[in-house]
């Protein structure tokens, strides 16, 4: 599947650059909300320093990724995942409404 790195979600495990930054950032996960609420597309830490504590984790939307480096595994679950998360990007269903498909 060829991705739209602006449109489409990509695969967790994704390695990015991002707008405003030099460093790379592998996705860690979808439609995640920081301290204040908010809700982003992505969910991201520093790569290849992975996870270290909460203050790590960065938080943009597609409209941010300036270029992806390497894409992340795409498996059939991640695929059906994908398929229903297309309803959150329509309005149809809340996130935590498919999180246990």
């Amino acid at each position: 599947m060829n991705y739209d790195i602006n449109k489409d979600l990509l695969p967790v495990g994704s390695i990015v650059k991002i707008r405003f930054s030099k460093k790379l950032y592998m996705i860690m996960g979808f439609y995640t909300k920081n301290a204040e609420g908010n809700i982003y597309d992505y969910s991201a830490v520093e790569y290849p320093l992975g996870f270290y504590n909460l203050n790590d984790i960065v938080f943009f939307n597609r409209e941010y990724v300036k270029s992806l480096v390497n894409l992340g595994h795409v498996t059939d679950r991640e695929k059906e995942f994908k398929a229903n998360i297309k309803k959150v990007d329509k309005k149809d269903v809340e996130i935590d409404e498919i999180v246990d498909f």
